[in-house]
């Protein structure tokens, strides 16, 4: 990636400004006054190449964190991580420039990232894997004064990813497709991922009945061993996971994801999955659908 510092810089000063954004905190949000300070300091008019051959090797895992507290002292390394777009890129005829959490669970670790290519599709909220170079370290005000440093990160590459792959990658999958039945109210246990931070079900939901039909996720839950696991939230718009409908027309099959805390797979051999039903047909009744799940 070949830019003068004064140019880049001048292109990470329009990022740098929180803009009001709700989902950003002004504690690591750059103010473009000194932005704009950084970029007069900076300027040389002379054009800045940082590739492979510059590179002083891949950065180390247990670095990682310590590239957010001294970004300058790993200038030259070859990195790669994931994290979420926070703000609307910023786009010119020679580039991509961006900021991003490398922590987005905690909205932490912000990242300035700049690539050649300016036709990346790109949008706030999405969620990248990139590949690339520290290029410098960036250091200015934040909201309340005090200062903040952020990486600098030549992008060789930027892939847009999904919330699974950059969130919680999937270490182990079984797939029961187990099925039960009562009264034409069937609900299959499709398929179980194992994450490092999380356990997600995927349930399908059909309604073969004459009558309206509720399944609800809250009352679904994980046993393992004498464990009782109680489902956890998830935003669907922002992680782009489908969550099983409550309330269900006749003839209709609803399908989602429900989300559990990690479990230790590799210890356990099996565990149950249980749900309830409900129905506007009160002379009906229904026993708890309960799955047992063998972990292979």
């Amino acid at each position: 990636m070949k830019k003068s510092m004064f140019w880049l810089l001048l292109i990470v000063s329009m990022l740098l400004v929180a803009c009001g954004d709700d989902s950003t905190s002004g504690e690591d949000i750059l103010e473009p006054e000194t932005a704009e300070a950084e970029t007069e300091n900076s300027e040389s008019g002379e054009e800045e190449e940082v590739s492979n051959e510059d590179s002083k090797g891949i950065l180390a895992e247990e670095d990682y964190d310590k590239l957010y507290t001294n970004p300058g002292d790993y200038k030259g390394y070859e990195v790669e991580m994931t994290g979420k777009v926070f703000m609307e890129p910023e786009k010119d005829g020679d580039g991509t420039y961006f900021q991003m959490w490398a922590d987005p669970e905690n909205s932490e670790k912000n990242t300035i990232i700049g690539i050649d290519d300016p036709s990346l599709d790109l949008s706030s909220e999405d969620y990248v894997k990139i590949k690339g170079v520290v290029h410098d370290e960036f250091e200015g005000e934040n909201a309340f004064g005090g200062i903040v440093t952020a990486p600098m990160v030549a992008a060789e590459s930027v892939e847009v990813v999904d919330y699974i792959t950059a969130m919680s990658p999937t270490l182990k999958e079984i797939s029961p497709a187990q099925e039960m039945n009562q009264h034409d109210l069937m609900i299959t246990v499709q398929k179980v991922e194992f994450a490092e931070n999380q356990t997600r079900v995927y349930v399908k939901v059909q309604n073969n009945t004459q009558d309206l039909a509720s399944f609800y996720t809250h009352s679904a839950r994980l046993i393992v061993g004498n464990q009782q696991l109680e489902s956890d939230y998830f935003d669907s718009y922002s992680t782009g996971l489908p969550e099983v409908q409550s309330d269900i027309l006749p003839g209709i099959e609803s399908e989602g994801v429900i989300v559990y805390p990690a479990i230790d797979f590799e210890a356990t051999e099996s565990m149950q999955f249980y749900a309830e039903t409900y129905s506007d047909n009160y002379e009906l009744d229904f026993e708890p659908y309960i799955f047992d799940i063998v972990i292979e």
